[in-house]
């Protein structure tokens, strides 16, 4: 049995990924904050798969409960396969507004918890020759506007991600990151913003969106059987990202006209 640990496995794009792993066979560790779902959702992928799924509390930011989880994967498993640090948070403000108490909580969340995590877990994944999933965004590519704090965290998920590639490969340890753009999820429900415009404009992103969290589920997980690194899901802003690549003062220029439409919607809400 191939054993992975999901970071966030409680909701959103960690419950759909939880789904499609037990599916696929695996004994899958849902770690999270909010237990009542985290505990719902082991009982019922164990009870359609027949595989060892389980929940575990886990605070990203506590290296104590990093700790914890390492002991109780290590006695139960004896091991892991895939690690994936999907669990992070979101804010959004402009840089002279946004309380640096924010900024620091999204980084604590979004970069210090994918830091622990790795340091945590890959000496398992050393002798399993196992994967690193690391859930970044596209803001860690391409960066919109009055998001500095996420747009930080997330491009400093896609840096470590990079160094690993290259750190990890002589032991046999395979990473992705993963960057996906806007799908329906519970992402602005701890968001924080310094005005109700910006969550707005989010939350009717998500919406229309036609990317599905199990669509992401689905092409990470053929992202990582293939050894992919970049997994990179929505069309239009993987165009953008390489745009940014080879025609730098275009995609600049789209910035800044976008950055005006945005504090003009969010400045309505």
């Amino acid at each position: 049995m191939k054993r992975i640990l999901i970071t966030g496995g409680a909701s959103g794009l960690g419950k759909a990924l939880a789904e499609k792993y037990a599916q696929q066979g695996f004994g899958v560790c849902i770690a999270d904050i909010n237990q009542e779902d985290g505990e719902a959702l082991a009982a019922a992928l164990s009870s359609k798969y027949s595989n060892d799924c389980f929940y575990h509390r886990l605070d990203v930011t506590s290296e104590d409960e990093w700790q914890i989880i390492q002991q109780a994967i290590g006695e139960r498993w004896q091991g892991l396969d895939i690690i994936v640090n999907n669990a992070g948070v979101a804010s959004s403000g402009d840089i002279d507004q946004l309380p640096m108490a924010d900024f620091q909580w999204t980084l604590d969340v979004n970069v210090m918890g994918v830091a622990k995590g790795c340091y945590t877990f890959v000496p398992m994944l050393k002798k399993s020759k196992g994967h690193v999933v690391n859930v970044a965004s596209i803001a860690g590519l391409i960066h919109m506007s009055s998001m500095s704090a996420y747009n930080t965290s997330k491009a400093a998920v896609v840096a470590m991600s990079e160094t690993l590639l290259s750190e990890l490969a002589p032991f046999g340890v395979g990473v992705s990151v993963v960057c996906p753009a806007f799908f329906k999820t519970n992402l602005t429900d701890s968001m924080r913003a310094t005005h109700e415009g910006g969550i707005k404009i989010a939350n009717k992103l998500m919406e229309r969106s036609s990317i599905q969290a199990e669509d992401v589920a689905r092409m990470v997980y053929q992202g990582v059987s293939s050894n992919k690194f970049y997994v990179v899901t929505h069309p239009k802003e993987t165009w953008l990202w390489r745009i940014k690549r080879f025609i730098p003062s275009l995609y600049f220029a789209y910035m800044k006209r976008t950055a005006k439409k945005f504090h003009a919607k969010a400045n309505q809400g």
